[in-house]
């Protein structure tokens, strides 16, 4: 989950940007129906969102409790070495 979870956040954000840019270009031509558009960006919205989330809230040191806010080895705050599980 943690080398997925970058992945899954970009592809999110690549789709957001793309679906916001075909709904403003169906706008501008005249073309109000988006609403598959729409739900495509609530979806998107949601992923982006729930990444946020986890990575704020999940990621935590396994010795000191504290938030990690690095991806390094060591935790910043306790100084021990973070095992990848």
């Amino acid at each position: 989950m943690k080398k997925v979870l970058p992945w899954v956040f970009v592809a999110a954000v690549i789709v957001l940007i793309a679906d916001f840019g075909i709904m403003g270009l169906k706008i501008m031509d005249g073309d109000y129906d988006i609403e598959v558009l729409a739900y495509v960006a609530l979806v998107g919205t949601w992923v982006v969102g729930g990444c946020a989330v986890y990575r704020a809230f999940v990621r935590r040191c396994p010795c000191c409790g504290k938030r990690r806010t690095t991806n390094g080895d060591y935790c910043p705050y306790c100084g021990e070495k973070i095992s990848e599980e």
